[in-house]
């Protein structure tokens, strides 16, 4: 009882402190939307954030943090704390020197990256865009330390300084939006001076970190040898593990390129993902964040059906709590994106487009939610190669439909397609996981997550219809009824319904 009340605690407050961050990091792009809307400079500036985040993601991206856990973990189960601290030594150069030669080439070969992400942009544009990735592409480094940082400390139980590094770049980029008055600043010395914000931003991310890591005995060596049995280890995994999440920063990549030849559309698609990371990030990034070291953990100590359980529980809960989101956010999209961005150089027209994309990434989130609990599962156990796979067929399934229909796709569709990429990874997950025996077959399981889907369409069918009916009313007043109707037919069905999550959260608030 004890331990599930402290991962409960500990779930809660990671919760509250994610919550702060998303907020904070809305008002971050609600103050560029308003400052820049849709204009070439935010085109610029969306393009060039875009791209070393990207690259990072295709050469490293999820193996910072998941090459290196399960072998910490593994490695202090099995021989100890002080043999454990002398790979993340090790780990943390190796990391370092990757990352160094990744920002160096980048800043070298800024032109031709823009270039590729995005071929269609205007000469003007594309050429502040190779400004901006210039000033940007050092961030790698700090990327790749920030999340090196975060696995050793998650793997040492400590999961609220971690959780709070995005709250603190997004502190220091709405800090300086607010400042220097961007609105009222000549758009090009605005745009430069928030790509040197969010630079600094990461560089914060790194560094509010290292405090933490030192307490828990971490010393950075810079002698510590890159090459060790250890490392090896972790790098056989690499390449499985980079493949397995590569399908998000593909179906980026791939959206940006349609998105260049339509007028504002990479800005568009910009603030429409960034709400949809927004509400997945919130749910999946606690869950996954939180149980990805218990999971290798429970592996290197070989309790197979206590990670079992965890795993269906995290798929139900999370099913739970963002199915009726998703539907909600494809039904209400449009108020959802006035209200947020309409202002300033963000005008009606921007609305409608935006909701568009929106409306059609809220499809894949239940998905990538669930998917994302799949992968962090097989990683703890080193079973990288399925995952590997399943991200392999969704990106050619991505690739196949834009070769196929991506001439007609408009801003809608091409959000589209990442929702169905999403679903296609997680049903090819959920196979691999039941044909392994990592989750258990439930029938109950099965027809609880039913109950929930139905439940959620249920509630998006009624809002559909209450909506409308608030049309006189301010949009705020009627977004915020509708959201209120929404919950409790929601609430209603699934009680009805007699789901399992809806009948622990009755008895919670009993107690």
């Amino acid at each position: 009882m004890k331990k599930s009340f402290g991962f409960a605690k500990t779930a809660a407050l990671m919760g509250v402190i994610i919550l702060a961050a998303k907020l904070m990091g809305l008002v971050r792009d609600v103050m560029v939307a308003g400052a820049f809307g849709t204009s070439v400079y935010a085109v610029a500036y969306e393009t060039a954030s875009r791209l070393p985040v990207t690259i990072f993601d295709f050469v490293l991206g999820g193996v910072v943090t998941s090459a290196f856990i399960p072998v910490y973990n593994s490695i202090a189960v099995k021989e100890g704390k002080a043999k454990a601290s002398s790979f993340a030594q090790s780990y943390t150069n190796l990391i370092l020197l990757l990352t160094a030669v990744i920002a160096v080439l980048g800043v070298i070969f800024a032109p031709a990256l823009v270039s590729f992400i995005a071929p269609d942009l205007a000469a003007d544009t594309a050429q502040l865009a190779v400004r901006l990735t210039r000033i940007m592409f050092p961030m790698v480094i700090f990327v790749g330390l920030a999340f090196t940082f975060v696995g050793f400390l998650q793997s040492e139980g400590e999961y609220n300084i971690p959780a709070v590094i995005s709250l603190v770049s997004n502190l220091i980029m709405v800090g300086w939006l607010a400042l220097s008055g961007a609105s009222g600043t000549a758009p090009l010395t605005a745009v430069t001076g928030l790509s040197c914000a969010m630079l600094t931003g990461w560089a914060a991310q790194a560094a509010v970190q290292i405090p933490a890591v030192r307490k828990r005995g971490f010393r950075f060596r810079p002698t510590a040898p890159v090459l060790t049995p250890e490392t090896k280890r972790a790098a056989k995994n690499a390449l499985p593990i980079l493949a397995a999440t590569w399908t998000t920063p593909l179906c980026t990549l791939i959206n940006t390129r349609l998105a260049s030849g339509i007028d504002g559309a990479i800005s568009m698609l910009g603030y429409a993902n960034r709400l949809y990371i927004i509400i997945v990030g919130l749910f999946s990034f606690v869950a996954t964040n939180l149980l990805f070291p218990y999971f290798a953990r429970a592996d290197a100590a070989g309790d197979t059906g206590e990670k079992d359980r965890m795993t269906r529980t995290s798929v139900k809960v999370l099913t739970f709590i963002i199915a009726p989101i998703s539907v909600g956010v494809a039904v209400l999209a449009e108020p959802f994106v006035s209200l947020i961005y309409e202002n300033g150089a963000f005008d009606a027209a921007d609305t409608l487009w935006t909701a568009s994309a929106l409306r059609f990434y809220a499809v894949g989130m239940v998905f990538a939610a669930v998917s994302e609990v799949l992968t962090k599962a097989f990683f703890a156990a080193e079973k990288t190669k399925y995952p590997m796979i399943a991200a392999i067929v969704s990106m050619a399934f991505n690739v196949a439909v834009v070769v196929l229909i991506g001439g007609w796709l408009h801003i809608g569709g091409i959000a589209l397609i990442s929702g169905l990429a999403a679903a296609v990874n997680m049903l090819v997950n959920l196979i691999f996981a039941y044909r392994t025996g990592m989750i258990s077959k439930s029938r109950a399981d099965v027809l609880d997550l039913g109950k929930t889907i139905v439940s959620a369409l249920i509630m998006g069918a009624a809002v559909w219809f209450v909506y409308p009916l608030t049309s006189s009313l301010p949009v705020i007043a009627g977004f915020a009824l509708s959201v209120l109707a929404g919950v409790i037919i929601y609430a209603v069905c699934v009680t009805v319904l007699g789901s399992e999550e809806m009948r622990a959260v009755l008895k919670k608030l009993k107690k």
